[in-house]
């Protein structure tokens, strides 16, 4: 896929026609599905959608924020019986990825479940009428809302550019899978269609893409055949279920650029452990590289993500270092935390230019920096060397 998702500029003007309509007793506002007008272009991803019609785009969740909300929501739903009928309770497959959205949205209330069934509510001041069902501002439905059909042929080619569109994807293996994936940039969270046949006027499945997993590609969705929500592998779909033939996916995020981290020779002279986070108040963990005690011996973290600007010209991301075992303390008396700053512009296909710099975080003392060419952004590699900087 290269850099096709940042090419394509994102246009941001939807035509929304409000109508002021009496529905069921209820003041609601009826609204046309959203097209794009200007210069022929669609969104690139799900995700511009979503932060254009949020109202305050630049407090808007991260793209980051968003996949692992989305992947968090599918866990919390798995095991809630599939139904055919009222979704009130159990789910279809299109109930399931809007209630997950719904609920890494904010638009979901009192959500509370069992074993197999969930309860939650709705508020309808918050709401508007679309295709004669409840939608949240983000114009996602409740379940039971709509049709797999009906968000097929609203989004794909019509608001969002799909990854890869009708694909012909019967008796594909996990390896099949994996190349094709990795060739089209498929990422966690995105949104998968899938068809039965070839006349392209009914879609009969959706599910949410989420990665691969020790080697294979899953899925997640509420299945029909497995009776509840499940994390599934595509082998599976496309080898052992006979009527998903043709799948259609869209993206709900760029793809990020990667990058690796690692220790120097200097440190592997002795015990080290770095804890790294995504926060200067080291909160929100992203991993460890260690040798030290029982903890995991890692010399190097692999794919730190970083999403693209919103410019989409660069990817740009601050990360912060803490050396758990370290004979340096801050002012403050705890352990030393370093801030990376680090840039990724793109070149020519997957190959750009990465350079990043070291400063104190308390203190924003600089230690170091430094620029490397012809880096392949989308596969990744250890690039950045961590270290005590002082």
């Amino acid at each position: 896929m290269g850099f096709k998702s940042i090419r394509t500029i994102a246009v941001k003007a939807i035509a929304l026609i409000s109508v002021t309509v009496v529905c069921t007793g209820l003041m609601s506002a009826h609204i046309n599905p959203a097209t794009v007008v200007a210069d022929d272009d669609l969104y690139s991803t799900l995700y511009d959608v979503f932060r254009d019609r949020d109202g305050d785009p630049d407090n808007f969740m991260s793209q980051e924020q968003l996949v692992d909300s989305i992947l968090y929501y599918c866990e919390q739903l798995a095991g809630i019986e599939y139904t055919y009928g009222d979704q009130e309770h159990y789910l279809a497959c299109d109930g399931f990825v809007s209630l997950v959205l719904r609920m890494t949205f904010g638009t979901v209330y009192n959500f509370e479940r069992t074993r197999t069934k969930y309860w939650c509510k709705f508020d309808y001041h918050e709401e508007h009428i679309l295709a004669c069902s409840y939608v949240d501002k983000y114009e996602v439905y409740r379940p039971g809302g709509t049709s797999v059909t009906w968000l097929y042929k609203n989004y794909v080619n019509t608001l969002v550019e799909p990854l890869f569109d009708r694909a012909y994807v019967e008796g594909m293996t996990n390896d099949d899978w994996v190349e094709y994936l990795q060739e089209v940039g498929a990422q966690p969270g995105d949104i998968m269609f899938w068809d039965n046949d070839k006349d392209k006027q009914y879609w009969s499945h959706i599910s949410i893409y989420a990665g691969i997993e020790d080697g294979v590609p899953v899925m997640w969705h509420a299945s029909s055949i497995k009776g509840v929500v499940c994390k599934q592998s595509l082998e599976e779909i496309t080898c052992d279920v006979a009527y998903l033939d043709y799948c259609s996916m869209l993206p709900m995020t760029d793809h990020p650029a990667r990058v690796g981290l690692y220790v120097t020779d200097e440190a592997y002279e002795k015990d080290f452990s770095y804890s790294i986070y995504s926060d200067s108040s080291c909160t929100e963990y992203l991993g460890r590289i260690s040798s030290v005690c029982d903890l995991s011996d890692q010399s190097y973290l692999e794919n730190i993500l970083i999403y693209p600007n919103d410019a989409h010209d660069s990817y740009d991301r601050t990360i912060y270092v803490m050396r758990d075992v370290s004979p340096y303390t801050s002012d403050s008396g705890g352990s030393e935390v370093y801030q990376i700053i680090i840039s990724v512009k793109p070149d020519d296909g997957e190959y750009g230019t990465i350079s990043y710099s070291v400063y104190g975080a308390a203190d924003v003392r600089y230690y170091c920096s430094a620029e490397i060419t012809g880096y392949n952004y989308l596969e990744g590699s250890k690039v950045i060397p961590i270290t005590d900087y002082r």
